[in-house]
């Protein structure tokens, strides 16, 4: 591992041990809910009752090894509730008694066990690591108790153990925890469904990343909880994490899943940016594969052009979005053509009316690949009373030049500039002499030197047409 790569785990375990301990801070269970101490009121539960609050044994009592397990519970609990678990604490003893301790019929003592179990999950691997032989024990409390909030506790520990290290995040794979917890809640609890789209989530942001097989576990998990997702964070989460799946094997993007979230949450402009990641995977496939969900997908992309990305009060941040939708455009419309009256009927056109100010103000577009690569097409795909139409209206020639200028250190967009210029001269003779007015032929004689022979290429060619 180089210094940089060295730098960027540090950084990253360091965001996550940050939002572990937010979540307890936001999460800790007070000790003034309510729950009972025992399921049955006998002579024991009383005895046991004594030993945690009052930490004291009757006279008439043998003080046994439980009791004095309940003491210790008792003296964690109130250690951390107050202060942290220090990163070098050996966890191991205290994490044997507590498993020992735990779904006896308590749940004061149940609770108390969890949230030192959560408290231990905050400073290290060192401190964690006692607990992964115990997730199965876990599992078992999860599916037993009736209490939500003990539940609730538990997917705590779950999410805080997947976002410590891939050691930990693969216990919480191999004892398939994801699937078994949904299993449990989907029909009784949905309000815990976004806190097991946590665990999803810091499972997918522990590197190394997990396995194919486990990705294609996940992927089809988050099909199921998707829609029973509340909060926009986790909204959002899920379909970051269904895009990083996607982007290592895009055959697990399903359509029918794309198609539903652009029809359902289409008046949300909160996981636009995820959703049109999910769309630009799409648009890489043959047409074949989105036929039937084209028009869906372009209608929802027309929303948010005309409403959202281009309304002409847009921030700057927003380029970003307008760069995805640039690129989905294009590639959709090399596979059908037929688009590209679609696209000119959106406020995508605002950003053909080129001039300097424009240039200024979305600085993001206009230096990137995405803008030239969608204006390529569009020439590309008009024909000569189309193009002459368009030649009229947007001046062409003068922005290409001028955008040359301004990119003339990236070969990739000079290259797809000039191939723009070199076939609106091929369409419409009178360009030539509006290319020649403009001094296109000094930045011609400038790049014919470049070393790129593609370059070379086209400068030779578009010398040709002038002559």
């Amino acid at each position: 591992m180089n210094i940089v790569q060295k730098k960027r785990e540090e950084f990253s375990i360091n965001i996550r041990k940050q939002k572990r301990e937010e979540l307890f801070k936001s999460k800790r269970i007070s000790n003034s809910q309510y729950l009972p101490f025992s399921y049955n009121t006998t002579n024991l539960a009383e005895i046991y009752s004594n030993a945690y609050y009052q930490k004291q044994c009757p006279n008439n009592v043998q003080l046994n090894e439980t009791i004095q397990k309940i003491f210790k519970i008792s003296e964690l609990a109130d250690a951390f509730n107050e202060n942290e678990c220090e990163k070098n604490y050996d966890t191991s003893s205290d994490v044997e008694i507590i498993f020992d301790i735990i779904n006896k019929g308590y749940p004061v003592l149940d609770r108390a066990c969890l949230q030192i179990l959560l408290s231990f999950t905050l400073p290290s691997h060192f401190t964690c690591k006692p607990i992964l032989k115990y997730i199965p024990d876990l599992l078992k409390f999860f599916n037993e108790t009736q209490y939500d909030e003990l539940k609730q506790t538990v997917l705590f520990v779950f999410s805080n153990l997947a976002a410590d290290c891939y050691q930990c995040r693969d216990a919480i794979l191999i004892y398939e925890i994801p699937q078994a917890v949904f299993q449990t809640i989907y029909q009784t609890s949905r309000e815990l469904m976004d806190d097991l789209a946590q665990i999803l989530i810091n499972i997918s942001r522990t590197q190394p990343l997990m396995s194919n097989f486990n990705q294609i576990q996940m992927i089809k998990l988050c099909w199921q909880l998707f829609p029973y997702l509340q909060g926009n964070e986790y909204i959002a989460g899920i379909l970051q994490l269904i895009q990083k799946i996607c982007q290592k094997d895009k055959n697990l993007l399903d359509m029918n899943f794309l198609n539903s979230i652009c029809q359902n949450y289409s008046n949300s402009d909160q996981y636009l940016n995820e959703i049109l990641a999910l769309i630009k995977i799409m648009s890489y496939f043959d047409r074949n594969r989105y036929e039937t969900i084209e028009n869906n997908i372009l209608n929802y992309l027309i929303l948010k052009v005309n409403q959202t990305l281009i309304t002409g009060q847009q921030d700057i941040y927003l380029q970003k979005q307008i760069n995805k939708v640039l690129s989905i455009f294009t590639n959709m419309i090399v596979e059908n053509p037929k688009l590209i009256f679609n696209t000119l009927n959106t406020n995508i056109i605002q950003l053909f009316k080129f001039n300097e100010q424009l240039q200024e103000t979305y600085n993001e577009i206009f230096s990137s690949i995405y803008y030239y690569s969608f204006y390529y097409q569009i020439i590309n795909n008009l024909n000569q009373n189309q193009l002459k139409q368009f030649i009229q209206l947007f001046q062409p020639i003068q922005q290409m030049i001028i955008l040359l200028d301004y990119n003339i250190n990236n070969t990739d967009i000079i290259i797809d500039i000039l191939r723009i210029i070199e076939m609106i001269m091929q369409k419409n003779i009178e360009s030539i002499s509006v290319f020649v007015e403009q001094n296109g032929e000094q930045y011609l004689a400038e790049l014919s030197q470049h070393e790129n022979e593609d370059i070379y290429n086209l400068c030779e060619e578009i010398f040709e047409i002038i002559k």
